[in-house]
């Protein structure tokens, strides 16, 4: 039987959200936001919800930052789905499928739509999108083509009171490490050496990330399997290859 999240009441709701560190969000809007809820909601969907935007929040806290919810760029909401799976454990409310999607962005959706009708938001077109090219037919598509620099934070590690935060080229170059060098890091060495001194620069920075935690490889900073795509955009980064 598939394990549930616990069901959060409005009070505890409330009381989380006072103790949040919000991005984007407005601690007062999420507040009247959730008491309106309350009142045409079950307490089991409200605490769905809730979950759902407290995942949105805490993915957005990984990101050097939008200026307004309207900013976030529709494949954002893609990459978004990837990252919750792997970082928010809630039962199995955050498992790739299509159902999960259509209520995840659908809670947001209805967060926007609240800010919208009290003049605090301008539109949904980039969601809507998102959830138009992700869920708008029978099988889940997530958005593969996406414009990565490499300088987009993946990741923080928090351990004994220290943050150390991984970006996309991190990740791209562990999973190299794991798919093409064997796990041998003299052999990432050599190849970055090949491409450039901030390649070489960049690969040493990881190794000293990854020695400060004890870690040695891509699985002890990520839970998900690597996509031919996302091998794709690691090699074209690394080599320096165009898409």
């Amino acid at each position: 039987m598939a394990y549930k999240a616990p069901v959060v009441p409005l009070k505890l709701i409330l009381s989380q959200i006072k103790d949040m560190q919000v991005v984007l969000f407005k601690k007062t809007d999420l507040t009247n936001f959730f008491k309106q809820k309350s009142e045409s909601l079950s307490e089991e969907t409200l605490s769905s919800l809730f979950d759902d935007i407290f995942a949105f929040n805490a993915y957005l806290g990984r990101l050097e930052g939008y200026p307004s919810f309207e900013k976030i760029p529709y494949w954002e909401y893609s990459t978004c789905l990837e990252w919750v799976e792997s970082h928010i454990l809630s039962g199995d409310s955050f498992e790739l499928n299509l159902k999960n999607t259509k209520r995840f962005l659908g809670n947001i959706h209805l967060y926007y739509d609240y800010l919208i009708s009290t003049g605090k938001m301008k539109n949904t077109d980039n969601l809507d999108k998102a959830l138009k090219e992700i869920c708008g037919g029978k099988r889940l598509k997530l958005v593969t083509d996406i414009p990565f620099t490499g300088d987009e934070t993946y990741t923080a590690i928090y351990q004994d009171g220290k943050e150390v935060r991984f970006d996309v080229s991190d990740y791209w170059i562990l999973i190299l490490h794991t798919t093409l060098f064997d796990n041998n890091w003299t052999k990432v060495l050599e190849a970055a050496f090949g491409v450039s001194g901030e390649r070489v620069k960049k690969v040493k920075s990881l190794q000293e990330k990854m020695d400060l935690f004890g870690k040695s490889g891509l699985w002890d900073i990520s839970y998900n399997d690597v996509t031919k795509a996302e091998a794709k955009r690691a090699m074209n980064w690394f080599f320096g290859k165009a898409k």
